[in-house]
C-alpha cells in the first residue's frame, strides 16, 4: 500500500529513548523500515509541547547527525531529528508520512516542523518545503538558499519563515542569499538575513548553541 502508511511497529520505541541522548528509531512506509535519529531535551516531558527540527543526514552511524547540531549535548529545548530530507522531491509521500509519524509521537509546536539546509543540500530542501508548506514552520539556510529565483516558485514559501545566515567571506553564497532574500521580501514571504562578519562558508563556531539560538528566531 502506497501513500501515508503509518504502522506503529518501531525498531526502537521512542518511549524508551533516553532524554538528552541521541538514539535511532524506525518508522514503516510502503513496506519498508526507514531509520532516523532523535535527540530529546534533557528534561523531556511527553506531556509538553516542543519545537521540532529536522535536519539532513544519511543516518548511518551514531555520530551521523545534521551538521549544525552534530555532537551537541544540549538541545536547548528542541527535539532534534536526523533524516534523509535532502533530494526528497521524489519522495514527498514518504516525507509526509514521516512527519505524520513524528506528530503521532510528539506534541509538535504549532503542528509544524523547522528545518535547516547547508550548501549543496539547500536547494533540494527548499524545493521539498515548497511541496509540503503545510508541514513547515521555518527554514534556516546556513549557508543555503533556494536554487530558483522564479517568483512563481518562491511564492510557495508563503506561510513559512525563512532566514539566511551567511558569512561575508563566503562571497558566492552571500550574494545568492541577498538576492533570494530580496525576492522573498518582494513577494511577501517572511524572510530575514544575517551576514556574519569574517564568516566563512562552513561556520563551525555556530554548531550547537549558535545555530539553535538562531533557529529560535523563527518560532511563533
Amino acid at each position: 500500500m502506497k501513500g501515508l502508511l503509518l504502522i506503529p511497529t518501531l525498531f526502537l520505541m521512542l518511549s524508551n529513548c533516553t532524554a538528552g541522548k541521541r538514539e535511532f528509531a524506525e518508522f514503516e512506509f510502503d513496506g519498508k523500515k526507514l531509520r532516523y535519529g532523535v535527540q530529546l531535551p534533557g528534561d523531556f516531558d511527553s506531556s509538553k509541547t516542543y519545537p521540532v527540527l529536522i535536519g539532513p543526514s544519511e543516518v548511518e552511524e551514531k555520530d551521523d547527525q545534521s551538521f549544525y547540531w552534530r555532537g551537541t549535548k544540549d538541545t536547548y529545548g528542541w527535539i532534534l531529528i536526523d533524516y534523509r530530507i535532502y533530494n526528497a522531491t521524489r519522495r514527498v509521500e514518504e516525507v509526509k508520512a514521516f512527519m505524520e509519524h513524528l506528530r503521532s509521537k510528539f506534541k509538535v509546536e504549532g503542528n509544524k516542523f523547522h528545518t535547516v539546509c547547508f550548501s549543496a543540500n539547500s536547494s533540494s530542501i527548499f524545493s521539498l518545503a515548497m511541496q509540503v508548506p503545510e508541514y513547515i514552520a521555518g527554514i534556516t539556510g546556513m549557508a543555503g538558499n533556494p536554487g530558483t529565483t522564479k517568483e512563481s516558485e518562491l511564492v510557495k514559501l508563503k506561510g513559512i519563515k525563512v532566514q539566511f545566515v551567511v558569512g561575508d567571506k563566503d562571497t558566492y553564497w552571500m550574494n545568492a542569499a541577498k538576492q533570494r532574500h530580496a525576492i522573498l521580501k518582494k513577494i511577501g514571504v517572511d524572510s530575514s538575513i544575517e551576514i556574519i562578519k569574517n564568516g566563512p562558508h562552513v561556520m563551525r563556531d555556530l554548531v550547537g548553541k549558535g545555530f539553535l539560538e538562531r533557529a529560535d528566531r523563527l518560532r511563533n
